[in-house]
């Protein structure tokens, strides 16, 4: 049965679309340092996590967790996972700005899982996550550290096979 925790078009919802357009302005705005391709992977890879992450613990047979308005999938569903975009696109962009190396990169990692899990704390407040069916919010940590290393890792190995396709 599908559980329903509101009707309404309210603060989620409103959340979810304003941010997705101011972040998408942002990216818009400052200046670019990747290519096309290089800054849409950054994007699509924030994208493909959440979706990944969401639908994997979020649904049977663990179905931790409810996203938005109603346990079923709805069009604002989709809509949220595109707002992980521009979130990943940051993370490496300020990442290559502030030219991190070193043990600096676990300090970059540490400082965004806690800014990841204050937009998570922040979420469940308005209404996005409802994690009412026992998730519990440190679960996220060894998840949003895995995934910001890989991606990371990733940048690393794009910036590297750029170099050899240049030569």
């Amino acid at each position: 049965m599908d559980r329903i925790y509101e009707r309404s078009f309210d603060w989620n919802e409103w959340f979810i679309i304003i941010s997705l357009i101011v972040l998408l302005l942002l990216i818009w705005v400052t200046p670019k340092i990747f290519s096309f391709l290089e800054g849409l992977n950054y994007f699509v890879y924030g994208i493909s996590i959440g979706m990944f992450y969401d639908h994997t613990i979020s649904i049977p047979p663990w179905d931790f967790y409810d996203v938005n308005d109603s346990s079923a999938y709805q069009g604002i569903d989709f809509i949220s996972y595109i707002m992980y975009g521009p979130y990943s696109y940051f993370f490496i962009y300020i990442y290559k700005k502030l030219k991190i190396n070193g043990i600096m990169n676990l300090a970059y990692i540490l400082i965004w899982t806690a800014f990841s899990l204050l937009m998570e704390w922040f979420t469940v407040k308005i209404g996005i996550f409802h994690f009412d069916k026992g998730y519990k919010m440190y679960w996220s940590i060894p998840i949003y550290m895995a995934v910001q290393s890989i991606q990371i890792l990733l940048h690393h190995k794009v910036k590297q096979d750029h170099k050899i396709s240049s030569l």
